[in-house]
């Protein structure tokens, strides 16, 4: 498994500025971690499902590429120590975003 960050430098509420990502040996995401400007934390894969919230594609080799791609963002490997403290950190909302609005 590969660990990565991804930072996201703009002003929307409604998508993450933070993202970490666990991905399997084809580079293809199997869990993520986003971190929203208001205060939003959702997790997605493993045993908290939401699979089809996972990337489609799968994350380039060459990290830097991602920047290149999208020069507001910023990718960068991480120990699975990390990952694991925020993930076991992370706090989904039972009920999903939705919830926030009834």
């Amino acid at each position: 498994m590969t660990y990565v960050l991804v930072e996201w430098n703009h002003d929307e509420e409604d998508e993450p500025y933070q993202i970490y990502s666990e991905l399997d040996g084809s580079r293809r995401e199997t869990r993520k971690v986003e971190f929203y400007k208001n205060g939003l934390i959702f997790s997605y894969g493993a045993e908290r499902g939401n699979f089809d919230a996972l990337a489609d594609a799968p994350f380039p080799e060459d990290l830097r590429s991602i920047g290149l791609e999208n020069p507001d963002m910023t990718a960068k490997s991480i120990s699975p120590a990390h990952f694991f403290e925020i993930w076991n950190q992370a706090q989904e909302r039972p009920d999903g975003f939705m919830g926030m609005f009834f």
